[in-house]
């Protein structure tokens, strides 16, 4: 039997059965003994890709979530989709078998919401790239990641708003917002997004664009992944860009002062300047906590005019460290980006309506010096400047609401290896104290895409007075709630 008939024969007997819009659903007697290994045999017949279960080799790389607080969360098998067919066979398959699942492309969920005691669909193979190098338009396959679009833009001196972690999945970057350096100067990675196509539970594919499915496709510029079906391609128009000033500059000296400087020239930094201000604490061979300021971003123009405009903080002091070259950009995201290798981590966010007062700088060094401390970790209090270009579009005009915010306000913590329950537990709550006592100084909303496990109110701070109308899209396409996870869109309020 063909693919394609295949398809259509699994996809109807499933609606001849009244199983199609059946939401997998988790018994606690399948949490506690998960599922026999042969329960997965036949998904292996009607897919061209590998079923992996337990024990095989590349399971236990495959299943991990990226973060690793959460290593114990385990998927009974896995799926690597090595075509768009294969996602539609897939979802088929789970609802037929009422086993829960979840689609993981980039995996970068902060609360491992992309991991599943049941079958996990891996897209991550799916990394196509076609380039319109007329137009500039770039069409992604779902695996994409930001490393997937340094190594194809490089050549073509284009971009489009990505982060700085190369292991970042695209999908899950644009449909939460997307932020990166580039997004005062040209908006966020869902405002360059001109088509994108979609499986729904019940089998249809869709294009939703400016043209169709218009209210789809104005809920997948900012609710977030996993809420409306399986995203099969993402369509981007890219932008040209030339050179940039890559910086990153770090003070340990007299930091509340550079702190309060920082705060105040940022607060007027053009919108050629993406930037991220940071205070970062760490455990000295001493035993004491230490403090850094740092700035990192870059500036769409000369190295002169970054130096004019930091000289103000630099009259205070002079940096410990420094790194400020004027390069072609795509060398100058070599200088800023990460790997983003797997890590124990929390990190809780908060918009930030206006600058953060001086009272505010000097309560988050103090925090920071109050931090337990935990082998092999590292803390830090950090704001992603926001506004320009993303502040041109209304907050309703997409489902990103977040659009007149000043920056992203958060804290973060990481360690490595496994430590007792009890230290982890003291400094994961002196996280959630801190996230508290910024409160008076920043807003309710959070960014989505820093999705947090912890967060009370979260439909709300993710998504403001925009969730009403996401609410009714996601009882439209997904009525059976299907595609569900902790912190997903419901189908009623």
């Amino acid at each position: 039997m063909g693919s394609q008939s295949r398809r259509k024969f699994l996809l109807n007997s499933l609606r001849v059965a009244g199983l199609v819009l059946v939401a997998p659903s988790l018994t606690h007697a399948e949490q506690r003994i998960g599922y026999a290994p042969d329960r997965f045999d036949s998904l292996q017949s009607y897919v061209d890709g590998l079923v992996i279960r337990p024990g095989e080799e590349s399971f236990a790389q495959l299943a991990r979530p990226w973060n690793l607080r959460f290593s114990e969360r385990q998927p009974a098998a896995i799926v690597r989709c090595a075509t768009v067919d294969d996602i539609s066979r897939s979802l088929a398959w789970v609802q037929e078998q009422n086993i829960p699942f979840v689609v993981r492309s980039g995996g970068h969920s902060y609360a491992a919401y992309s991991t599943t005691p049941g079958l996990l669909v891996d897209v991550s193979q799916l990394r196509s790239v076609n380039m319109d190098a007329k137009s500039g338009i770039v069409k992604l396959g779902p695996g994409s990641r930001n490393t997937t679009v340094y190594s194809h833009l490089d050549a073509t001196s284009r971009s489009v708003t990505h982060g700085r972690c190369y292991e970042v999945g695209v999908a899950g970057l644009c449909l939460g917002g997307g932020i990166g350096f580039n997004m005062r100067l040209h908006g966020l990675t869902c405002d360059q997004l001109v088509e994108t196509d979609i499986v729904l539970a019940d089998g249809r594919s869709l294009t939703l664009s400016a043209r169709e499915n218009e209210d789809l496709f104005w809920a997948c510029r900012g609710a977030g992944g996993g809420n409306f079906g399986v995203h099969t391609s993402f369509t981007f128009q890219t932008y040209p860009v030339d050179r940039v000033t890559a910086f990153n500059i770090d003070w340990n000296e007299r930091e509340g002062e550079v702190l309060i400087s920082l705060m105040n020239l940022v607060a007027g930094a053009p919108r050629e300047m993406g930037l991220k201000v940071s205070a970062s604490v760490h455990r000295s061979s001493s035993g004491t906590n230490e403090i850094q300021v740092s700035l990192l971003g870059q500036l769409h123009g000369p190295e002169e005019r970054l130096r004019d405009f930091l000289k103000p903080v630099y009259d205070i002091a002079s940096p410990s460290e420094e790194v400020i070259r004027y390069l072609p950009y795509w060398a100058g995201q070599a200088v800023l980006s990460e790997d983003g290798s797997p890590v124990r981590m929390l990190e809780r966010s908060r918009y930030a309506q206006q600058p953060l007062p001086e009272e505010a700088l000097t309560m988050i060094l103090e925090r920071l010096k109050s931090w337990p401390g935990i082998p092999g970790g590292r803390a830090d209090w950090k704001l992603f400047l926001t506004g320009g270009a993303i502040a041109d579009v209304a907050p309703d005009e997409t489902a990103y609401v977040h659009r007149k915010a000043f920056g992203i306000s958060s804290v973060e913590l990481e360690w490595t290896g496994p430590h007792p329950l009890e230290l982890v537990e003291r400094n994961l709550d002196w996280v959630d104290q801190f996230h508290d006592e910024l409160r008076p100084y920043t807003s309710d909303r959070c960014y989505q895409n820093f999705i947090d496990d912890r967060q009370q109110n979260f439909l709300t701070a993710y998504y403001g007075e925009n969730l009403q109308r996401l609410v009714k899209i996601k009882q439209k396409y997904d009525p059976q709630n299907v595609f569900h996870y902790p912190q997903s869109l419901p189908t009623s309020l």
